[in-house]
């Protein structure tokens, strides 16, 4: 059984699968609470609404190695505050990659650390329940229930979740859809690239290290600008 700092009657066996049920966890079994902590999201397994389970917290984090913890923010707080400190895979490219693509109702999203997939909510929320896609190995839906376990690499004990196979398979195949976009527009953006690059290399006046240094400030005010500038053109040309 995998180390895990919940309290071990969390854990349940059936049929041989080791698993925690997570709609279904008692909050009282998680031990490790904080009003704010910085999710890892590289290491992030799932983020878990419970807000109808808990008044005072609302979001339960899952990471790598079975580490359980309660968070104050709502996972839509969560996930909104680390696409802001994206530079290309903000919310507005995420929303507009899967509009072009024609993906409906609630979209994956991609971040540069993790591929999170919503799950159905049972109950009125404006926050849903994610896993992170990266870290698993397969999963293994019931066509006759609406459940599904999430099996993760190395791991003995997996996640159970209420979705359905026929949800979960529509979800990764919209994720990989969302990839292979991300994988164009980055051929796209290498090939221009690679035009600067040999455009400098040609020019024996230009120096050859930066003058200046960039951040990701300036990458994303010049993304926004540039949206603006956008709009501003679609405006005049539709009044045209």
């Amino acid at each position: 059984m995998n180390e895990t700092n919940l309290k071990n009657e969390a854990i349940s066996n059936k049929d041989g699968t080791t698993f925690v049920d997570i709609d279904a966890l008692p909050i009282s079994m998680v031990n490790h609470r904080f009003n704010f902590k910085p999710v890892n999201w590289h290491n992030l397994l799932m983020l878990v609404d419970v807000a109808d389970r808990s008044k005072r917290y609302s979001t339960m984090v899952i990471e790598n190695g079975f580490n359980f913890y309660l968070l104050k923010s709502s996972t839509t707080a969560l996930i909104n505050r680390k696409l802001s400190m994206e530079c290309v895979l903000h919310k507005h490219f995420n929303r507009s990659v899967c509009e072009e693509l024609n993906i409906k109702n609630k979209f994956p999203i991609l971040t540069t650390e993790a591929s999170l997939i919503p799950l159905p909510t049972g109950h009125r929320s404006r926050s849903y329940s994610w896993f992170n896609a990266n870290l698993l190995s397969y999963c293994i839906p019931y066509s006759n229930d609406k459940f599904a376990y999430l099996y993760l690499h190395g791991k003995e004990t997996h996640l159970k979740v209420n979705a359905s196979g026929y949800y979960l398979q529509n979800k990764f195949k919209d994720l990989m859809m969302i990839h292979n976009f991300i994988l164009y527009y980055t051929q796209r953006s290498l090939s221009c690239i690679n035009f600067v690059k040999q455009s400098r290399f040609n020019n024996p006046n230009l120096p050859n290290t930066n003058s200046i240094l960039f951040d990701d400030q300036i990458y994303h005010d010049i993304y926004l600008k540039t949206a603006k500038y956008m709009y501003e053109d679609y405006l005049a040309n539709k009044k045209g």
